[in-house]
């Protein structure tokens, strides 16, 4: 089947403190979506990708694209006020009958091997959601400062991307009873009930603060 992106890169970034969104900060000398972008393309140099933008955030996008040759084969779609509309906004450019992967501009250091399982579980069982294992103790807390451990071996980490078939991640948005949903795994199991966990990699991080951007100086040099 072919493939598509959705690279959501609205994030506003206010946790980082800088006046520069953090996806397009300086990683190892280039911004971080571009490494992004760049992991795709070697994944599958034919992959279909739309890039969800703050309307805002253009002219940093533009800077990027004018001094590389990917501005003509990425399409363009609007941020919308949550990530929840801007997903349902970058989907509007996907047809129906292919693979999609709704990606977090943020997270540069997803491996060629997670993007494989992702998109091949993705074609065989309508989705593949990439999740690492817990490796602390957790807790679930309540009130009056009561707190209940909870098992971690039930427990799992859940990155991007997030792939499905792209008709069935379509119905979903279209049919969603509302847009609380913290990622697209949940608006995918809201209509069709089951999703494929797949194995992500440790380094898949989400660059959100200072210190994410430190710790992924360091993997970037030993990631694929």
């Amino acid at each position: 089947m072919k493939r598509a992106v959705i690279i959501v890169a609205g994030g506003r970034g206010e946790r980082m403190g800088a006046e520069v969104p953090k996806q397009f900060m300086k990683l190892d000398g280039k911004p971080v979506i571009l490494h992004t972008i760049e992991k795709f393309f070697r994944f599958d140099p034919s992959i279909r990708m739309v890039l969800v933008l703050a309307s805002d955030h253009l002219r940093f996008w533009e800077a990027i694209a004018s001094a590389q040759l990917y501005g003509s084969g990425i399409l363009l779609a609007p941020g919308g006020e949550t990530r929840y509309e801007s997903v349902r906004n970058g989907l509007r450019f996907i047809e129906d009958g292919i693979v999609v992967g709704i990606h977090d501009a943020v997270r540069p250091l997803v491996s060629l091997g997670t993007l494989e399982r992702c998109y091949n579980s993705a074609a065989q069982n309508g989705s593949g959601i990439p999740v690492t294992e817990m490796d602390e103790t957790v807790r679930m807390t309540g009130d009056n400062n009561q707190s209940e451990h909870l098992d971690r071996s039930l427990l799992k980490r859940v990155q991007t991307p997030q792939v499905f078939q792209s008709k069935m991640i379509k119905d979903a948005y279209q049919n969603a009873d509302h847009k609380e949903y913290t990622d697209d795994a949940s608006v995918f199991e809201s209509l069709f009930k089951d999703v494929f966990l797949v194995e992500g990699n440790r380094e898949n991080i989400k660059i959100t603060t200072p210190t994410d951007l430190q710790l992924a100086s360091l993997l970037i040099r030993t990631s694929e």
